[in-house]
């Protein structure tokens, strides 16, 4: 009897990662296994309005984004200070001549752009829109969590994002330097014109 609340833990413990690995197990099978069975809707997805992110905090710094598609006064807060590795993705982007306009995507806020995870939702750090018409969505990864299993996870969610898109839609993990590219040539790579 006096070991009734450590044995309670212990079965809770083992109940909760055997539900984890179920919950794991079926995201792969019905999202992976199958490709055929996924479908992509353009139609009722995400879409750019102008009150979207009223109320959340703004970014007050230095720099005057031109393509943002609220304003350079409405850009919500990045993750990180102004001459973090985040902020300087969302320059590189608004840098890009064949980028229309671009949004900050606001976690877990009900107006941002997400996919599904076997555990959650993931909301992409960057949801832009190209002077040809394609949805370009970028998630910023820093050294440290660029190859986590979060990050394979959110990698193999987009890229099926991606393939599903039909050639309206692109996504990219751009990260410090990846393969002797900087932020900017990763994004141009992606886009197709490097």
């Amino acid at each position: 009897m006096m070991a009734r609340y450590a044995l309670m833990t212990k079965i809770e413990a083992r109940i909760k990662n055997a539900q984890g690995k179920a919950r794991e197990q079926t995201y792969q099978t019905v999202l992976f296994g199958n490709d055929e069975r996924t479908t992509l809707n353009f139609e009722n997805g995400f879409k750019f309005h102008e009150d979207m992110y009223d109320g959340e905090l703004m970014y007050q710094g230095r720099y005057r984004f031109q393509k943002h598609y609220l304003g350079s006064h409405k850009v919500p807060m990045f993750d990180g200070k102004e001459d973090g590795e985040e902020c300087g993705c969302a320059k590189a982007i608004d840098a890009l001549p064949q980028v229309k306009h671009w949004l900050r995507n606001v976690d877990r806020h009900s107006s941002s752009f997400w996919l599904p995870t076997s555990t959650d939702k993931f909301y992409p750090d960057f949801v832009a829109l190209l002077e040809d018409g394609r949805i370009l969505i970028v998630e910023y990864k820093g050294e440290l969590t660029a190859q986590t299993k979060d990050t394979k996870e959110k990698r193999m969610i987009g890229e099926l994002w991606e393939r599903h898109a039909k050639g309206q839609g692109l996504f990219v993990i751009a990260e410090k330097s990846k393969d002797g590219l900087n932020v900017s040539e990763q994004i141009k790579k992606k886009i197709g014109v490097l």
